[in-house]
């Protein structure tokens, strides 16, 4: 590869992969050039668009209007990059950058390459942080904003589905605000870890007949339910361990409906609220805090955390592949998601 190109993987359409080189952008005087050590992966939007079920394939959404709209002729939604996160060490500064200097070992947000170019505002020293731990600042602080859009109280039961990275912060963070937490996910590894980070009942929804009920009849039913899977099927089962006035906070990004979701019963005769919790920095949202915190805000909050030990991401980066694997970690996400908690790319 020549010294003004990067590595980057690319989704070309549904199941549709290729590792190709382009042309480093050329570094403007506030910019910095990274060599990337480690970079992850966004399983359940990229996972959905590599599955050809993501809604952004045809429609798109109006930023004005907040509504979504047929896409325009000439805005075709593949090809895309694949991954958002990375660490790595930076090799050059531009000549307005202050407070950052080649070899600082730094984080931010991009898709999978083994270089970029950035602005210096757009990185963030690791600092305390662990490669690992900085990857975890965006599930984590998707976990959070749940939490807080979930209003989650001291004292409250609180049932968690959907146990990848985003469910296991969340497990970890309704846990620090003193409440009760359920889980529940068909995988024994996931499990174990919502066992390990506090949670006081684990179930295996795969081999339980009516696992709402058994959450019922149990514990009288959880306060506020956390769904992270984007499995309708999981909402449903959610709403239906919920008390009557409970709230279900959907952080999972949910496909086209599929008939899994029946709002006829448990969510109209017990009065559930349904909460869309989706602090991205791309959308613009807010939590539903006062005053308003945004998803720079959450981040920030999460690496704190990190530093210190309120939030822990062992066991979370899980497998760490090379780069020259980056195809095979993306089929093993798809395909194999008993073997995988957030998949990494070491370069």
């Amino acid at each position: 590869m020549e010294p003004d190109e990067q590595t980057v993987l690319m989704m070309t359409g549904p199941g549709e992969l290729v590792v190709q080189s382009r042309a480093l952008p050329s570094p403007g005087a506030g910019d910095v050039t990274i060599r990337v050590l480690l970079s992850s992966f966004k399983h359940g939007t990229e996972m959905m668009a590599y599955k050809g079920h993501s809604p952004f394939a045809r429609r798109m959404l109006d930023p004005d209007l907040r509504i979504f709209v047929d896409r325009e002729e000439g805005s075709a939604f593949y090809p895309l990059p694949m991954g958002n996160m990375f660490a790595g060490e930076i090799e050059a500064v531009g000549a307005a950058v202050d407070g950052l200097a080649p070899g600082d070992r730094i984080f931010g947000w991009g898709p999978i390459a083994d270089r970029h170019v950035l602005p210096a505002a757009k990185v963030e020293l690791l600092g305390a942080l662990t490669p690992e731990q900085a990857l975890c600042v965006d599930p984590a602080s998707f976990a959070l904003g749940a939490v807080l859009d979930g209003a989650i109280a001291n004292g409250e039961t609180i049932y968690i589905t959907g146990l990848g990275a985003i469910g296991l912060f969340a497990v970890q963070y309704c846990k620090a605000r003193g409440a009760c937490v359920l889980a529940s996910s068909a995988f024994a590894s996931r499990r174990e870890l919502a066992a390990h980070f506090g949670a006081e009942h684990v179930f295996d929804n795969a081999s339980t007949d009516d696992l709402a009920r058994l959450i019922k009849v149990e514990t009288g039913g959880a306060h506020v339910a956390i769904e992270c899977s984007g499995n309708l099927a999981s909402l449903h089962r959610c709403i239906r361990a919920l008390r009557p006035c409970g709230r279900a906070v959907c952080v999972g990004f949910y496909g086209p409906a599929d008939g899994q979701l029946n709002l006829g019963e448990e969510f109209f005769h017990n009065r559930i609220s349904l909460l869309a919790s989706l602090p991205a920095f791309g959308v613009g949202n807010p939590v539903r805090t006062d005053p308003l915190l945004y998803a720079r805000d959450l981040q920030r909050q999460c690496a704190q955390d990190f530093a210190a030990s309120t939030i822990s991401a062992d066991g979370i980066i899980a497998p760490i592949l090379p780069f020259a694997d980056a195809e095979k970690a993306v089929r093993l996400i798809a395909n194999e998601p008993e073997a995988v908690i957030k998949a990494a790319l070491r370069h």
